[in-house]
C-alpha cells in the first residue's frame, strides 16, 4: 500500500470532531491547532508562575482552542449548561478527569482520519519525479 499524504481531514484539526466522553458529547479540535496555540499564547500561560493562575490560563486556552462545543452537559440539578468559554472553564476546573480525556482525544490522530483511508487498496509503488522507485 502506498503512503496516502491526504489521510487526515485537516480542516477538522481546527473545526473539531464530535467525541463521546463521560456521557457527554464534546466537539474537540486537534491539540496544537492554530486556535489553541494562539489562545495559549494570549492566556499568558507560559509566563505565569502561580499554579492556580497557570491552571486557569491553560483551561481557558483549552476552552478557546480545543473544546469547540458540547452537548448533554448538565449541572447537578439536570439543567443543560450552554457552551460558552466561561462555562467551559468552570466545567474544566471542576472536572480534571474531563480535561485529561479531552486532551487525550485532541492528541488522538485517529479522530481526524478520513473515512476512505482504511479502505485503501494496495497500489503499485510510485516514486517522486526524477527518483527511482524503491525495490523493497
Amino acid at each position: 500500500m502506498a503512503f496516502n499524504a491526504k489521510r487526515f481531514n485537516t480542516d477538522a484539526f481546527t473545526d473539531g470532531v464530535w467525541v463521546n466522553i463521560l456521557g457527554g458529547e464534546f466537539k474537540v479540535g486537534r491539540a496544537g491547532n492554530p486556535h489553541y496555540e494562539r489562545a495559549l499564547e494570549d492566556s499568558g500561560y507560559r509566563k505565569l508562575d502561580d499554579p492556580a493562575e497557570k491552571q486557569r490560563a491553560l483551561y481557558t486556552a483549552i476552552a478557546k482552542g480545543v473544546l469547540k462545543d458540547w452537548r448533554d452537559v448538565e449541572d447537578d440539578k439536570g439543567q443543560a449548561i450552554p457552551f460558552t468559554v466561561d462555562n467551559a472553564v468552570d466545567v474544566l476546573m471542576d472536572n480534571p478527569d474531563l480535561v485529561g480525556r479531552l486532551l487525550s482525544e485532541a492528541n488522538d490522530l485517529s479522530n481526524w482520519k478520513k473515512d476512505d483511508v482504511s479502505n485503501q487498496t494496495k497500489k503499485p509503488r510510485n516514486s517522486s519525479p526524477g527518483k527511482p522507485a524503491s525495490s523493497e
